[in-house]
């Protein structure tokens, strides 16, 4: 029973829809009609500056934190349902039922799971994140390389130390990153056509 109540909370956190909560709460406006559409961090920053997206970052970061670390209490000898109640609080960040399944591509969310399940390797992945967005000021690809060395990170852990706990890691890690990087396919095309929008540049409607 726990196992299950872990997922069903993981799946609330996840699924609270900040970005268009924020936007509305701020301006009147539903962020997914504007800019770029993603109901995301970056597209709330672009349209509505920093202070809407204060609260996108805090709330996001910790729903991530939260939906791991409540499965680690109410099922503290279960190794794998952390994991899971991790991927679900990501997918429900992205297919939230509290705005139409529509919702983020679950980059920062991600980084809250994996600073609750392995802060080492979410900390090296966050600093190339840091890097990329500066040196370039492409958020997407920023996010797609700090993605790539997450699954990387996990798998040299892996290698280290063969437990099940790592194993499960290395899973969920790859997992995460292809899906992660899936939603930024739209991004990945305008990258390589050359169009696609930096950070700090506002994007037309």
């Amino acid at each position: 029973m726990n196992e299950l109540l872990s997922i069903i909370i993981a799946y609330m956190f996840g699924s609270i829809p900040t970005a268009v909560w924020a936007s509305k709460t701020f301006s009147g406006m539903d962020i997914r009609q504007h800019g770029s559409g993603n109901a995301g961090l970056t597209n709330v920053f672009r349209v509505l500056g920093w202070k809407p997206a204060l609260p996108v970052v805090l709330v996001d970061l910790s729903k991530g934190i939260a939906a791991p670390y409540v499965a680690m209490e109410l099922c503290p000898n279960n190794e794998w349902v952390p994991m899971f109640a991790g991927l679900i609080a990501i997918l429900g960040h992205s297919f939230t039922c509290m705005a139409g399944f529509k919702g983020g591509k679950g980059v920062l969310t991600a980084l809250g799971v994996f600073l609750c399940l392995a802060p080492i390797e979410a900390t090296l992945s966050f600093s190339v994140w840091v890097v990329v967005a500066i040196t370039t000021r492409y958020v997407s690809l920023a996010s797609i390389l700090a993605c790539l060395t997450l699954s990387i990170s996990v798998s040299v852990h892996f290698l280290m130390m063969n437990t099940l706990p790592n194993k499960l890691l290395l899973v969920l890690g790859w997992v995460v990153a292809a899906f992660v990087i899936f939603k930024h396919k739209s991004n990945i095309s305008r990258l390589l056509k050359g169009t696609e929008n930096r950070f700090g540049k506002k994007k037309e409607e």
